[in-house]
């Protein structure tokens, strides 16, 4: 599938009448072994996934669908690989990257049980899409309230940072933090005896550790956090789960820079903010329904819009609504096979994404895989934040998990600052 005339109003997606795989699917081999990378860290896997994220779907507009599959390989290892499956945001979200790999796995492991297996070094051919109905778009699957009274802006106003203005072109930067399960496993407990989510608490620990590298005048944060719409589709719970297709939504949560007892700098620390997040994602969820029963949704001023195009463009210049944005998509399904009984296993997952120009100023996406260890990709505008900045917050999201992960296995929760 790919797009047509998007750039004009009347943009359309139709089937490619067939699909070059030798032009979609590219076999890599690393250039070191991944056992050897430091801290669990994958800085040539980063690599690529930046470059990814820089290489335009138009190049080959029409010709070529809006996905890649990148496989990476180990010098001199057979049957274990990094799968890379690259696509864009309009067909599918971050849910619709754990359906693909899902899938893959699955047929992996049908076609290593059949007589005839698919040799692993033949080459890519072209194939022909099959003639299955796509699911219907959004706007026919949920009724995308609109809340006819705007939500009132705070009596008291702050002095928030949200990088440099909106800009294009586009470059993304991109880095990976990777948690060992053990240190992620202590971190949801933590969450847990504080009676909180891990996506409570994430936000916190990003707007904690920006907060300790920002000047004073900052005084508070906005996050963007991204709210799957799959629970309220117009669909059978098991064919929403797993449809490939974008069913996202998001609000906004502001965090003010925690007062800090002068006796004990470590008294605020990130459950304040976590316990704020918390609060807004309950009220974005149960509180202020629409008519229906769903919570308004932001993405439902699209379908009022006839050209949308100039509302991006008019944003050029601008400043930006957030700071950052935290989309968490949990933990990866786990097959529901006996793991003992498989022929494929699937281990450490990555999410990644490439950085919008009218979104926030740094976007951090989290996934927890198979291995139970958490991964958080962390993806800026070039312009927007300096590296430098970047791998400071990037270092104090590490201290700040170590610090609450120790804590718990010491058996205290107590407050930890960057």
């Amino acid at each position: 599938m790919s797009a047509f005339d998007e750039d004009s109003p009347n943009a359309y997606f139709a089937h490619l009448p067939s699909i070059d795989l030798e032009r979609s699917v590219f076999f890599i081999e690393r250039s070191q072994s991944l056992a050897g990378a430091d801290r669990g860290e994958d800085t040539e896997l980063d690599t690529i996934l930046q470059d990814q994220h820089n290489t335009n779907f138009k190049t080959e507009y029409g010709n070529l669908p809006f996905w890649r599959l990148l496989i990476l390989k180990d010098p001199g290892v057979e049957k274990e690989f990094t799968a890379s499956f690259i696509f864009h945001h309009a067909i599918g979200d971050g849910v619709s990257g754990l359906v693909f790999h899902n899938a893959f796995r699955d047929a992996l492991e049908a076609a290593s049980a059949s007589s005839s297996p698919f040799p692993m070094n033949s080459k890519p051919q072209d194939v022909v899409p099959n003639d299955a109905m796509l699911l219907p778009p959004l706007e026919e699957l949920h009724p995308l309230p609109i809340k006819e009274s705007p939500t009132k802006s705070p009596t008291t106003v702050l002095q928030e940072w949200t990088g440099n203005a909106i800009q294009a072109p586009c470059k993304t930067h991109y880095k990976t933090l990777y948690l060992s399960p053990d240190l992620s496993r202590l971190f949801s407990q933590a969450c847990k005896k504080e009676s909180l989510s891990v996506t409570s608490a994430l936000p916190s620990v990003v707007a904690t550790a920006m907060f300790g590298i920002l000047p004073s005048a900052a005084q508070a944060l906005t996050c963007i956090i991204p709210v799957s719409l799959r629970p309220w589709l117009k669909l059978p719970r098991n064919i929403a789960n797993e449809a490939i297709g974008t069913y996202i939504d998001a609000f906004k949560v502001q965090l003010r820079r925690p007062d800090q007892n002068v006796e004990d700098p470590n008294s605020a620390g990130i459950w304040p903010g976590a316990y704020e997040t918390s609060r807004g994602i309950k009220e974005h969820l149960t509180r202020d329904l629409s008519p229906s029963g769903e919570p308004y949704t932001a993405v439902a001023v699209f379908k009022t819009i006839p050209d949308v195009s100039v509302i991006f463009n008019s944003a050029l210049g601008q400043n930006r609504d957030a700071a950052f944005e935290v989309s968490n998509l949990g933990v990866s399904p786990v097959p529901p096979k006996a793991s003992a009984d498989l022929l494929w296993q699937v281990g450490r997952v990555t999410f990644s994404r490439s950085s919008v120009v009218s979104g926030s100023a740094v976007t951090m996406s989290v996934v927890s895989g198979v291995d139970e260890g958490l991964t958080l990709g962390f993806s800026w505008q070039e312009g927007v934040v300096e590296d430098a900045f970047v791998q400071r917050l990037i270092d104090g999201v590490r201290t700040l998990l170590s610090c609450a992960s120790e804590r718990i296995d010491r058996g205290t929760v107590a407050g930890c600052t960057n």
